[in-house]
Protein backbone atom coordinates (compact mmCIF):
# COMPACT_ATOMS: atom_id res chain seq x y z
CA UNK A 1 0.00 0.00 0.00
CA UNK A 2 1.37 3.38 -1.01
CA UNK A 3 1.86 6.09 1.64
CA UNK A 4 -0.36 9.16 1.59
CA UNK A 5 2.58 11.56 1.93
CA UNK A 6 6.01 11.49 0.36
CA UNK A 7 8.30 13.74 2.38
CA UNK A 8 11.23 14.94 0.27
CA UNK A 9 14.31 16.21 2.14
CA UNK A 10 17.09 17.67 -0.05
CA UNK A 11 20.38 17.27 1.81
CA UNK A 12 23.69 19.04 1.40
CA UNK A 13 26.12 19.34 4.32
CA UNK A 14 23.62 19.70 7.15
CA UNK A 15 25.18 17.36 9.71
CA UNK A 16 24.27 19.72 12.57
CA UNK A 17 20.57 19.86 11.66
CA UNK A 18 19.42 16.79 9.75
CA UNK A 19 18.72 14.64 12.83
CA UNK A 20 16.39 17.22 14.33
CA UNK A 21 14.72 17.76 10.96
CA UNK A 22 14.00 14.04 10.48
CA UNK A 23 12.76 13.75 14.05
CA UNK A 24 10.29 16.55 13.41
CA UNK A 25 8.80 14.30 10.70
CA UNK A 26 8.83 11.18 12.86
CA UNK A 27 7.00 13.12 15.58
CA UNK A 28 4.04 13.92 13.32
CA UNK A 29 0.61 13.01 14.65
CA UNK A 30 -0.27 11.83 11.13
CA UNK A 31 1.86 8.76 10.42
CA UNK A 32 1.10 7.67 6.85
CA UNK A 33 4.24 8.85 5.09
CA UNK A 34 7.53 7.86 3.53
CA UNK A 35 10.70 9.94 3.81
CA UNK A 36 12.99 10.32 0.81
CA UNK A 37 16.30 12.00 1.54
CA UNK A 38 18.19 13.12 -1.57
CA UNK A 39 21.85 13.51 -0.75
CA UNK A 40 23.24 16.18 -3.07
CA UNK A 41 26.87 15.09 -2.77
CA UNK A 42 27.37 16.03 0.89
CA UNK A 43 31.00 16.15 1.99
CA UNK A 44 30.39 16.33 5.75
CA UNK A 45 28.99 13.71 8.14
CA UNK A 46 25.32 14.18 7.20
CA UNK A 47 24.89 10.65 5.84
CA UNK A 48 26.72 9.18 8.81
CA UNK A 49 24.22 10.92 11.11
CA UNK A 50 21.37 9.29 9.19
CA UNK A 51 23.01 5.86 9.23
CA UNK A 52 23.69 6.05 12.97
CA UNK A 53 20.21 7.19 13.95
CA UNK A 54 17.65 6.08 11.37
CA UNK A 55 18.87 2.89 9.68
CA UNK A 56 16.07 0.81 11.23
CA UNK A 57 13.29 2.91 9.70
CA UNK A 58 12.25 1.04 6.56
CA UNK A 59 10.14 3.93 5.27
CA UNK A 60 13.22 6.19 5.13
CA UNK A 61 15.24 5.93 1.93
CA UNK A 62 18.30 7.82 0.69
CA UNK A 63 18.86 8.76 -2.95
CA UNK A 64 22.49 9.57 -3.78
CA UNK A 65 23.60 11.99 -6.47
CA UNK A 66 26.58 14.18 -7.34
CA UNK A 67 26.24 17.79 -6.24
CA UNK A 68 23.79 19.39 -8.69
CA UNK A 69 21.91 22.00 -6.67
CA UNK A 70 18.57 22.33 -4.95
CA UNK A 71 16.26 22.27 -7.97
CA UNK A 72 17.73 19.04 -9.37
CA UNK A 73 17.69 17.52 -5.87
CA UNK A 74 14.01 18.31 -5.32
CA UNK A 75 13.07 17.06 -8.79
CA UNK A 76 14.90 13.77 -8.24
CA UNK A 77 13.18 13.29 -4.90
CA UNK A 78 9.81 13.97 -6.49
CA UNK A 79 10.54 11.37 -9.20
CA UNK A 80 11.01 8.76 -6.47
CA UNK A 81 7.83 9.74 -4.60
CA UNK A 82 4.96 7.27 -4.27
CA UNK A 83 2.56 9.27 -2.14
CA UNK A 84 -0.60 11.09 -3.18
CA UNK A 85 0.84 14.31 -1.77
CA UNK A 86 4.46 15.43 -1.96
CA UNK A 87 5.68 17.52 0.98
CA UNK A 88 9.04 19.27 0.77
CA UNK A 89 11.21 19.90 3.82
CA UNK A 90 14.67 21.46 3.73
CA UNK A 91 17.29 19.61 5.76
CA UNK A 92 17.68 22.40 8.32
CA UNK A 93 13.99 23.20 8.83
CA UNK A 94 11.40 21.83 11.24
CA UNK A 95 7.72 20.91 11.28
CA UNK A 96 5.27 21.33 14.10
CA UNK A 97 3.92 17.90 15.08
CA UNK A 98 0.51 18.76 13.57
CA UNK A 99 1.81 19.85 10.16
CA UNK A 100 0.94 16.76 8.11
CA UNK A 101 -2.40 16.33 9.88
CA UNK A 102 -3.28 19.91 9.00
CA UNK A 103 -2.29 19.39 5.36
CA UNK A 104 -4.45 16.25 5.23
CA UNK A 105 -7.39 18.25 6.61
CA UNK A 106 -6.86 20.90 3.94
CA UNK A 107 -6.79 18.14 1.31
CA UNK A 108 -10.10 16.71 2.61
CA UNK A 109 -11.78 20.11 3.03
CA UNK A 110 -10.78 21.62 -0.32
CA UNK A 111 -10.86 18.83 -2.94
CA UNK A 112 -10.49 21.31 -5.82
CA UNK A 113 -7.09 22.45 -4.53
CA UNK A 114 -3.78 20.99 -5.69
CA UNK A 115 -1.48 22.96 -3.39
CA UNK A 116 -1.74 22.95 0.42
CA UNK A 117 0.30 25.28 2.59
CA UNK A 118 0.62 26.83 6.02
CA UNK A 119 2.29 29.88 7.45
CA UNK A 120 5.84 29.55 8.80
CA UNK A 121 8.25 31.09 11.29
CA UNK A 122 11.71 32.44 10.51
CA UNK A 123 14.37 31.50 13.05
CA UNK A 124 17.33 33.83 12.60
CA UNK A 125 18.96 32.92 15.92
CA UNK A 126 17.79 31.24 19.11
CA UNK A 127 16.73 34.69 20.30
CA UNK A 128 15.35 36.10 17.03
CA UNK A 129 12.25 34.20 15.88
CA UNK A 130 9.77 36.08 13.71
CA UNK A 131 6.48 35.53 11.93
CA UNK A 132 6.44 36.79 8.36
CA UNK A 133 4.22 39.58 7.03
CA UNK A 134 1.55 38.47 4.61
CA UNK A 135 -0.60 40.20 2.01
CA UNK A 136 -3.75 38.67 3.46
CA UNK A 137 -6.03 39.93 6.22
CA UNK A 138 -4.79 39.28 9.75
CA UNK A 139 -8.33 38.42 10.91
CA UNK A 140 -8.00 35.20 8.90
CA UNK A 141 -5.30 33.87 11.21
CA UNK A 142 -5.91 30.36 12.55
CA UNK A 143 -8.43 29.63 9.80
CA UNK A 144 -8.24 27.67 6.54
CA UNK A 145 -9.41 28.92 3.14
CA UNK A 146 -8.75 28.93 -0.59
CA UNK A 147 -6.43 31.68 -1.83
CA UNK A 148 -8.29 33.85 -4.33
CA UNK A 149 -5.26 35.42 -6.01
CA UNK A 150 -2.12 33.42 -5.35
CA UNK A 151 0.45 35.93 -6.60
CA UNK A 152 -1.22 38.87 -4.90
CA UNK A 153 -1.05 36.92 -1.63
CA UNK A 154 2.72 36.61 -2.16
CA UNK A 155 3.44 40.31 -2.69
CA UNK A 156 5.03 40.89 0.73
CA UNK A 157 6.69 37.73 1.94
CA UNK A 158 6.02 34.29 0.52
CA UNK A 159 2.65 32.88 1.54
CA UNK A 160 4.36 29.59 2.32
CA UNK A 161 7.95 28.45 2.05
CA UNK A 162 8.99 25.14 0.50
CA UNK A 163 9.12 23.65 4.00
CA UNK A 164 5.47 24.49 4.69
CA UNK A 165 3.69 23.18 1.61
CA UNK A 166 2.56 19.96 -0.05
CA UNK A 167 1.45 19.31 -3.62
CA UNK A 168 -0.69 16.71 -5.31
CA UNK A 169 1.80 14.50 -7.09
CA UNK A 170 0.16 15.12 -10.47
CA UNK A 171 1.21 18.79 -10.26
CA UNK A 172 4.74 17.66 -11.11
CA UNK A 173 3.57 16.05 -14.32
CA UNK A 174 3.08 19.59 -15.65
CA UNK A 175 5.67 21.69 -13.85
CA UNK A 176 9.05 21.14 -12.21
CA UNK A 177 11.68 23.20 -10.47
CA UNK A 178 13.94 24.78 -13.08
CA UNK A 179 17.26 22.93 -12.89
CA UNK A 180 19.16 25.94 -14.22
CA UNK A 181 18.02 28.28 -11.42
CA UNK A 182 20.24 28.34 -8.34
CA UNK A 183 18.41 31.06 -6.38
CA UNK A 184 14.72 32.00 -6.07
CA UNK A 185 13.62 28.77 -7.75
CA UNK A 186 10.55 28.98 -5.48
CA UNK A 187 9.60 32.32 -7.03
CA UNK A 188 9.79 30.82 -10.50
CA UNK A 189 7.80 27.77 -9.39
CA UNK A 190 5.09 30.01 -7.94
CA UNK A 191 4.73 31.77 -11.28
CA UNK A 192 4.20 28.41 -12.96
CA UNK A 193 1.59 27.44 -10.35
CA UNK A 194 -0.22 30.69 -11.13
CA UNK A 195 -0.06 30.24 -14.89
CA UNK A 196 -1.38 26.67 -14.62
CA UNK A 197 -4.19 28.01 -12.39
CA UNK A 198 -3.70 25.52 -9.59
CA UNK A 199 -5.89 26.25 -6.60
CA UNK A 200 -4.15 26.81 -3.28
CA UNK A 201 -5.62 25.87 0.11
CA UNK A 202 -4.06 27.58 3.09
CA UNK A 203 -4.05 27.34 6.87
CA UNK A 204 -3.02 30.70 8.30
CA UNK A 205 -0.99 29.50 11.24
CA UNK A 206 2.78 28.90 11.37
CA UNK A 207 3.41 25.15 11.50
CA UNK A 208 6.92 25.18 10.06
CA UNK A 209 10.16 26.79 11.22
CA UNK A 210 12.82 27.76 8.73
CA UNK A 211 16.35 28.45 9.94
CA UNK A 212 18.22 31.39 8.49
CA UNK A 213 21.82 32.63 8.72
CA UNK A 214 23.43 29.20 9.01
CA UNK A 215 26.40 27.69 7.19
CA UNK A 216 26.02 26.12 3.73
CA UNK A 217 22.84 28.11 3.12
CA UNK A 218 22.39 29.44 -0.42
CA UNK A 219 20.66 32.60 0.79
CA UNK A 220 23.88 33.67 2.50
CA UNK A 221 25.88 33.72 -0.74
CA UNK A 222 26.20 36.69 -3.12
CA UNK A 223 23.19 36.89 -5.42
CA UNK A 224 25.29 38.06 -8.35
CA UNK A 225 27.01 34.65 -8.40
CA UNK A 226 23.72 32.77 -8.75
CA UNK A 227 21.33 32.05 -11.57
CA UNK A 228 17.94 33.64 -10.92
CA UNK A 229 14.66 33.26 -12.83
CA UNK A 230 14.43 34.99 -16.19
CA UNK A 231 11.48 37.24 -15.45
CA UNK A 232 11.42 38.63 -18.97
CA UNK A 233 10.23 35.29 -20.35
CA UNK A 234 6.96 35.82 -18.47
CA UNK A 235 6.29 39.34 -19.76
CA UNK A 236 4.07 38.07 -22.58
CA UNK A 237 1.78 36.46 -20.00
CA UNK A 238 1.76 39.64 -17.91
CA UNK A 239 0.26 41.79 -20.68
CA UNK A 240 -3.24 40.87 -19.52
CA UNK A 241 -2.38 39.74 -16.02
CA UNK A 242 -1.83 42.67 -13.65
CA UNK A 243 -1.03 40.54 -10.61
CA UNK A 244 1.67 38.65 -12.53
CA UNK A 245 3.15 41.91 -13.83
CA UNK A 246 3.31 43.36 -10.30
CA UNK A 247 4.81 40.13 -8.95
CA UNK A 248 7.53 40.22 -11.61
CA UNK A 249 8.29 43.88 -10.93
CA UNK A 250 8.53 43.42 -7.17
CA UNK A 251 11.15 40.71 -7.63
CA UNK A 252 12.95 42.80 -10.24
CA UNK A 253 13.12 45.50 -7.58
CA UNK A 254 14.45 43.03 -5.01
CA UNK A 255 17.21 41.77 -7.29
CA UNK A 256 18.03 45.23 -8.62
CA UNK A 257 18.74 46.49 -5.09
CA UNK A 258 20.95 43.49 -4.33
CA UNK A 259 22.88 43.81 -7.59
CA UNK A 260 23.37 47.50 -6.84
CA UNK A 261 24.79 46.70 -3.40
CA UNK A 262 27.12 44.08 -4.88
CA UNK A 263 28.35 46.53 -7.53
CA UNK A 264 27.04 44.66 -10.58
CA UNK A 265 25.75 47.60 -12.60
CA UNK A 266 24.97 45.59 -15.74
CA UNK A 267 22.72 43.19 -13.83
CA UNK A 268 21.22 46.12 -11.91
CA UNK A 269 20.17 47.90 -15.09
CA UNK A 270 18.97 44.68 -16.69
CA UNK A 271 16.46 44.35 -13.85
CA UNK A 272 15.17 47.86 -14.58
CA UNK A 273 14.58 47.28 -18.31
CA UNK A 274 11.05 45.89 -17.99
CA UNK A 275 10.31 47.15 -14.47
CA UNK A 276 7.23 49.37 -14.26
CA UNK A 277 7.91 51.50 -11.19
CA UNK A 278 4.19 52.16 -10.81
CA UNK A 279 4.00 48.63 -9.41
CA UNK A 280 6.30 49.61 -6.53
CA UNK A 281 5.24 51.36 -3.35
CA UNK A 282 6.76 54.71 -2.38
CA UNK A 283 9.33 53.12 -0.04
CA UNK A 284 10.55 50.81 -2.80
CA UNK A 285 10.84 53.68 -5.29
CA UNK A 286 12.92 55.70 -2.85
CA UNK A 287 15.06 52.73 -1.84
CA UNK A 288 15.82 51.88 -5.46
CA UNK A 289 17.06 55.43 -6.14
CA UNK A 290 19.33 55.73 -3.10
CA UNK A 291 23.13 55.71 -3.35
CA UNK A 292 24.75 52.41 -2.44
CA UNK A 293 26.42 53.90 0.63
CA UNK A 294 23.07 54.88 2.14
CA UNK A 295 21.49 51.51 1.29
CA UNK A 296 24.32 49.74 3.11
CA UNK A 297 23.83 51.93 6.18
CA UNK A 298 20.10 51.18 6.14
CA UNK A 299 20.82 47.46 5.91
CA UNK A 300 23.08 47.67 8.96
CA UNK A 301 20.37 49.51 10.88
CA UNK A 302 17.81 46.89 9.85
CA UNK A 303 20.11 44.11 11.04
CA UNK A 304 20.49 45.92 14.38
CA UNK A 305 16.72 46.03 14.80
CA UNK A 306 16.37 42.42 13.64
CA UNK A 307 18.57 41.28 16.51
CA UNK A 308 15.97 42.87 18.76
CA UNK A 309 13.08 41.00 17.11
CA UNK A 310 12.00 44.02 15.05
CA UNK A 311 11.78 43.72 11.28
CA UNK A 312 11.53 46.68 8.93
CA UNK A 313 11.07 46.06 5.21
CA UNK A 314 10.10 48.02 2.11
CA UNK A 315 7.26 45.62 1.39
Amino acid sequence: MEPFFSVIIPLYNKEDYIEETINSVLNQTYKDFEIIIVNDGSTDQSIKVIENNFQDYKFISVVEQENQGLSVTRNNGIKAAKGSLVALLDADDLWDSSFLQTIKELYDTFPSASVFGTDYIEKHTNEVILETKKSIASNLKNTSFLIKNFLRANMKQLLFCQSSVAYKREVFKQIKFNNKITFAEDVDFNILLHLKKYQVAYYYKPLSTIRLNIKNQLSEQAISKKTIPNFDTYEKYALNDLSLKKYLDIYRYFFAVNYKIEGHNYKYYSMLTNLNKENLNYKQKIYLSLPVSIIRVIKKIKRWFLKRNLRFTSF
